[in-house]
């Protein structure tokens, strides 16, 4: 690094909490800093350092999985969503640092933050949030369905034994503007199910399954949007089963409404998706209009619980 950029880069920090100095250093400097703080600790790390960070590292190992059987899942899930009409997207392995923490207020602590303003992939459905809102500051059309199925990786301590630092998930994210009366609400909660459902059948066979609702602030009657959508889903998939939980708890992630995948393996209950509608879109393009229901499936986690 030119000596005179480190030189400009320590005056700003001089005299200042070096914690704060450096959160308040331009992109550009910052990005400059660390790459040269990391091209000098990997010029110091031998090949037998790296053998020993490789073994002491959690988030490098390989996953245990059988890795053409799991492509193979991949595979049938993409085709099958986008049989449903949810476009597949290839999405880059990292997006934007704080993609999780302004969006959906998750704590950075849980996302490996990385240089050059990106952030390892946390959570995908966010990542389509942005595409998202993107294509529509360049025209796009108002309501998307859009699917992937991305490797996340997270970094806090892991639930049980059956969850692992880095993991396959399927997501589906759809878009629009509201139509009142909860019309996209309804429409979008309805192409979410019957793609879970589906997608439990068809890949898992798995022919039992039940929503779990969970009331979560942020619409103006939480409960008529829960009832709407409960009503809708019910007169158009004959024998859904759906339960609601009344004190749900503080959440700042969804909007309104959460809504769970519950199925029961091995006399062992098992939330094997998770979704609900939130602001993103609302906050990036400033329209309060604007819709987004997003769900996840843990399509690893179930093929682990199947093995």
């Amino acid at each position: 690094m030119d000596q005179a950029i480190i030189q400009r880069i320590a005056q700003k920090c001089e005299g200042k909490n070096i914690v704060d100095a450096l959160a308040a250093l331009p992109g550009a400097d910052l990005n400059t800093l660390l790459l040269e703080v990391f091209n000098r600790r990997a010029a110091a790390t031998t090949a037998p350092d790296l053998l020993r960070q490789y073994k002491q590292n959690r988030f490098v190992k390989p996953g245990d999985m059988d890795t053409v059987s799991l492509q193979e899942t991949r595979l049938a899930a993409l085709r099958l969503m986008e049989k449903l009409h949810f476009k597949a997207v290839t999405l880059s392995p990292v997006s934007p640092l704080g993609s999780c923490s302004v969006l959906g207020t998750v704590s950075q602590e849980k996302v490996m933050s990385a240089v050059r303003g990106t952030e390892v992939m946390a959570d995908a459905t966010n990542a389509l949030a942005l595409h998202i809102a993107e294509l529509k500051q360049q025209g796009g059309p108002t309501t998307m369905d859009l699917c992937a199925v991305q490797r996340h990786i997270r970094t806090q301590p892991l639930p049980s034994k059956a969850f692992t630092p880095h993991f396959t998930i399927a997501c589906l994210v759809s878009a629009g503007m509201d139509k009142g009366n909860y019309g996209f609400e309804c429409e979008s909660m309805h192409r979410h199910t019957v793609a879970w459902i589906t997608l439990l059948k068809e890949v898992f066979g798995i022919h039992e399954m039940r929503l779990r609702f969970l009331h979560r602030e942020g619409y103006p009657d939480a409960q008529a949007l829960l009832e709407a959508v409960s009503r809708s889903l019910t007169e158009r998939i004959p024998g859904l089963a759906i339960e609601t939980i009344e004190n749900s708890g503080a959440n700042s992630y969804y909007t309104g409404l959460q809504f769970k995948v519950v199925i029961q393996v091995n006399e062992q209950e098992w939330e094997i998706a998770d979704g609900g509608f939130t602001t993103w879109t609302q906050q990036l393009l400033g329209n309060k209009k604007e819709r987004l229901l997003i769900s996840g499936f843990g399509l690893e986690l179930l093929k682990r619980v199947l093995a």
